[in-house]
């Protein structure tokens, strides 16, 4: 049997088809999973994407903002006055679309079974996820490959005047246009260049008439200088590629790439529109982000789905590199049988891979879950009808509200706090708050605020090297007792605790007493947690009898030394009931920032679990987890739940 048979039926006719039914599939896998999703990738960027859409036709001011990308905002609003599922099913029809032109690009370029790039697009981890969010990088992906095809298909005039618009969704889109150029002009169309700045002319124009400037698009833009989001290793996209590309994808890529440039160096003028319409837009756009990550410019901050806007290109690749990777077993072992399995092996790893490193449906991130309690408590003792001033806009989609409201107020610098009153309301988060040069300290002790309430994430998040966590306070007279009080709910001895697990090593030991030992630096016993990819001091408990608060909330303590490890520990906890698996979460536990690796320190961290009823059969288990690359020494561990 010949492959090209097996995926084509032997004919055009027979492709089509297999395409709609691969269209109709990965379409009815995606729905699913939109309607079953309660919460949204992207977290805070996404939902402050979604409240300028939703709310740009009562304020039109959010057609011209440079931060939400304003043709991003001009097409997402529509689905957007519909709710935030009707976002993302825009992103995930854009997202099928683009894997559909990433098909139709690799079939254009006469690639042996193009119907891949489809497959490949669709289920590549960073751009599957991302069709859950409103962030701008799938549309970004979408116009980036319909581009590609429209001038590999020589429809210069669409072709320009689309990529005009790649700077409006994302304004990195002008990294491509050079790109773009050099195919024009190598093409001898140079004549169509200046249309590729229509839209950034349009907009800009517009801005300029309604006063905004003439160069408005690039507000808040800082682009050679540092920001405070840091910097990383230039290397941190490839580091982390297996994570969003995942594995198989990035070995069919670079084997596709490889053959590739083969091609490019026996046959150049036949390989040459590939290299400059996908090859070059990958690689351009990939080292792009990993310099200004590099550098701590250009307002990186170095996050994964910023490679979802190039994923078609990959898959256009990595197409290449599968039908080699099947070829290549018809060579060793000389049978067409062979062949089909391994491209059948290679097609379900492709599918299998997004499921096996992500989890499906969609939930909220634990950052998010801490602004939904936030609006939960502000819905529950109502609040929402104060003057709320905030940091993180973001909490208005928890809210349902409008965040230009008149009574909403968006804090940006610690100034604007002295304008507010007695009993208005601060909606304060670690992220955004930094990033506006507001201090907590400051605000809490120095500035009269009562402090209601600490919301915590679902798991520990650092933000800037502190932990992450939203309050909201009250501006009012505070006297000493106030102070007193905002202390209490800092620390959390304002709430009831009763003790779950506890182990000093030296009167209370665990079961495994094997790693527990003394040694001349530390007379007192502690638990050593080898060089092993295993659990250790895994505790089971029931909650039955304890009455814990909803949610529930577990607080972990302990000392730790770290001895021959750069490498972070990691901490589990479970909730099982009935055999089945009801809540599950496994995360690197950080240390602080200045921590001297010589020394013991202290770590506390706050587990939220939502929605999980407490019954008789519920049991809550939780400790660590090694991933053999490093040795711990733990001591005077403490698990703790909150109790009414």
């Amino acid at each position: 049997m010949n492959l090209d048979n097996f995926i084509k039926s032997a004919n055009s006719i027979s492709e089509k088809r297999l395409m709609y039914l691969l269209v109709g599939a990965i379409l009815a896998v995606n729905l699913t999973f939109l309607v079953l999703s309660p919460g949204f990738s992207g977290g805070s960027f996404s939902a402050t994407h979604y409240l300028y859409a939703r709310w740009a036709f009562t304020n039109p001011e959010n057609f011209l903002n440079s931060w939400a990308n304003p043709f991003f905002t001009l097409i997402a609003a529509p689905f957007a006055l519909l709710g935030f599922k009707s976002l993302q099913l825009l992103n995930v029809i854009l997202g099928i679309l683009a894997g559909y032109f990433a098909y139709r690009v690799a079939k254009e370029l006469n690639m042996k079974s193009p119907l891949l790039a489809l497959v490949i697009c669709s289920f590549t981890p960073i751009f599957m996820m991302s069709f859950y969010g409103g962030t701008t990088e799938i549309m970004f992906a979408f116009v980036a490959i319909l581009s590609t095809f429209l001038l590999l298909k020589n429809r210069f005039l669409e072709g320009a005047i689309l990529l005009s618009v790649l700077p409006l969704i994302r304004l990195d889109g002008l990294i491509l246009l050079p790109v773009y150029a050099v195919y024009m002009i190598r093409w001898r169309k140079a004549k169509f260049l200046p249309l590729m700045l229509t839209g950034l002319l349009v907009y800009s124009s517009v801005g300029a008439i309604v006063g905004k400037g003439f160069f408005w698009l690039f507000d808040g833009v800082t682009v050679w200088s540092k920001h405070i989001y840091g910097s990383g290793s230039l290397s941190q996209f490839i580091v982390r590629s297996p994570g969003y590309f995942g594995i198989p994808n990035e070995i069919f890529f670079v084997t596709g790439l490889v053959a590739g440039f083969w091609l490019y160096f026996r046959e150049r003028k036949e390989y040459s529109k590939e290299f400059v319409l996908v090859v070059l837009p990958f690689v351009v756009y990939f080292l792009a982000h990993s310099f200004a990550w590099w550098q701590g410019i250009g307002n990186s901050q170095g996050l994964s789905r910023y490679m979802a806007a190039i994923v078609p290109f990959m898959a256009v690749m990595a197409t290449r590199g599968l039908y080699l990777f099947a070829k290549m077993f018809f060579i060793i072992f000389k049978s067409e049988a062979v062949r089909i399995g391994a491209l059948i092996l290679g097609f379900a790893s492709i599918i299998h891979i997004p499921f096996a490193i992500q989890n499906y449906p969609v939930s909220l991130s634990s950052a998010d879950w801490a602004l939904s309690d936030a609006a939960e408590y502000i819905k529950v003792n109502g609040l929402d009808t104060k003057k709320i001033y905030y940091t993180d806009p973001s909490i208005f989609y928890f809210l349902n509200k409008n965040p230009k409201c008149n009574s909403c107020i968006e804090v940006k610098n610690a100034e604007q706090l002295k304008l507010m009153h007695n009993s208005d309301l601060l909606l304060f988060d670690a992220t955004f708050a930094t990033l506006k040069g507001i201090n907590f300290d400051s605000v809490l002790y120095s500035s009269g605020f009562k402090l209601m309430q600490v919301f915590s994430p679902e798991t520990p998040v650092q933000t800037f090297g502190k932990s992450y966590f939203v309050a909201l306070l009250e501006r009012s007279d505070i006297d000493s007792l106030t102070l007193i009080e905002n202390q209490k709910i800092i620390s959390g001895t304002n709430k009831s605790y009763t003790t779950l697990v506890k182990y000093d090593f030296d009167s209370s030991t665990p079961t495994d007493t094997i790693t527990v030992s003394t040694s001349k630096i530390n007379r007192t016993a502690y638990f050593r947690i080898p060089k092993r990819n295993r659990n250790y001091l895994v505790s089971e408990t029931k909650l039955n009898t304890i009455n814990p608060i909803q949610p529930i909330s577990l607080k972990v303590s302990y000392r730790q030394f770290r001895k021959t490890s750069d490498e972070n520990l990691r901490y589990f906890v479970e909730a099982v009931s009935n055999g089945s698996t009801l809540y599950k979460r496994v995360f690197e536990v950080g240390t602080p920032a200045q921590a001297n690796p010589d020394e013991w320190h202290d770590i506390s961290f706050t587990l939220i679990l939502h929605n999980i009823e407490v019954t008789p059969e519920l049991t809550i288990r939780t400790g660590f987890w090694n991933k053999r690359k490093g040795e711990f020494l733990i001591d005077d561990y403490r698990v703790e739940v909150a109790v009414k």
